[in-house]
């Protein structure tokens, strides 16, 4: 339901969004006083795990140069984030191992063609061997592997020939101006399979064209196109700014900030913010082992070693805390969007965290 009147606002970018998003916030604490000496802490999943470290870095750089109304910030929840392509993508071939989404043959051939690297520039024969890889996951929900597959098989198809291709890059539109393949989602997931590099990042629309893999936006466009839903939330009508959308493709250009962002991380954590990095343990997409192996990367020696924690007596998930103030947890049997899989988990943990608890 966002738009602007100003069509330079259609370039944009993760450090623009930052920006934006800061002075957001300036506005928020602005007009509502009286939240400002709540602790603030700032959550989001998916691609948020690009979006939280550079807005954390604005709110911060606010903090030090005394900006005001001042934010009291304390630290940041990010569920399955994109954080750091070689973590990020080389992830999803030991993991849908590890789940038994692929036979020990394919896995044994495949990380012997490949030398443990999955994605970008790789030998002809490792290419063909993560092209089997991922034509044997090609029917799977990729954001939650136990969910069905809402799907049109003929955009399945559309999905796998633009994802797959061994070149990486493809031409766009009458100008033939080549870009970097790699497919971002309106706010559900992190571009599937496709590399993050300082540049421009294609949308959904210019990739496959029809719909989001896996995904029914049927409802949602119901309601969100209902005059008396727009009424309540305060959004414009559909004849003034058109019909809801799950994906768009009115943005001229978006840049991202490039291939890692733990840098972020190794930044606000030394600095005493807290941090909560989560995952849901059936996600392809961002899956849980390559987020745990960033988040070791990072050097913290261990505090609260690996050990499950409970919800309703039964186990919930696992989790490992580390020194200066982070954790990672994983959510058992969820997806790539936690709370929308274990809703009364997630409540129950993000609770635990805010309030300082043991989870």
């Amino acid at each position: 339901m966002s738009y602007s009147l100003n069509k330079s606002d259609y370039m944009t970018g993760d450090l623009k969004t930052a920006a934006d998003a800061h002075t957001f916030l300036l506005k928020w604490f602005e007009l509502y006083p009286e939240f400002q000496s709540n602790p603030f802490y700032i959550s989001g999943e998916s691609y948020a795990g690009i979006y939280i470290p550079t807005l954390t870095d604005e709110v911060v750089k606010g903090i030090e140069k005394e900006l005001k109304p001042r934010i009291n910030l304390k630290g940041y929840l990010i569920g399955n984030g994109a954080t750091d392509q070689d973590y990020d993508f080389n992830s999803f071939v030991p993991f849908a191992h590890g789940m038994g989404l692929i036979s020990t043959e394919l896995y044994e051939d495949v990380s012997a063609a490949c030398h443990g690297t999955f994605w970008g520039k790789v030998n002809d024969v490792c290419q063909e061997k993560i092209e089997k890889v991922h034509w044997e996951l090609k029917d799977l929900n990729k954001y939650n592997i136990l969910a069905p597959c809402y799907h049109h098989p003929e955009n399945q198809e559309l999905e796998f020939k633009n994802s797959s291709l061994p070149s990486s890059f493809r031409m766009l539109g009458e100008t033939k101006r080549p870009f970097p393949v790699r497919k971002r989602m309106a706010g559900r997931s992190w571009p599937l399979r496709t590399a993050v590099t300082d540049g421009r990042i294609a949308m959904w629309p210019e990739l496959n064209g029809r719909s989001l893999p896996c995904t029914s936006d049927e409802l949602a466009n119901a309601w969100l196109d209902d005059e008396d839903v727009r009424a309540a939330i305060h959004a414009k009508t559909k004849s003034l700014i058109g019909s809801w959308e799950l994906y768009t493709a009115r943005l001229d250009y978006y840049h991202d900030t490039g291939s890692s962002v733990v840098k972020y991380h190794k930044k606000f954590t030394a600095m005493g913010y807290r941090v909560l990095i989560y995952s849901g343990d059936h996600d392809l997409c961002i899956p849980f082992v390559g987020t745990e192996a960033w988040v070791r990367s990072m050097g913290y020696r261990v505090i609260d070693h690996w050990r499950p924690w409970y919800f309703g007596e039964q186990i919930a998930g696992y989790t490992q805390g580390y020194e200066h103030n982070l954790t990672f947890i994983t959510i058992k049997g969820a997806g790539h969007t936690v709370p929308e899989y274990k809703p009364k988990e997630t409540l129950a943990f993000y609770s635990h965290w805010l309030s300082g608890e043991k989870i």
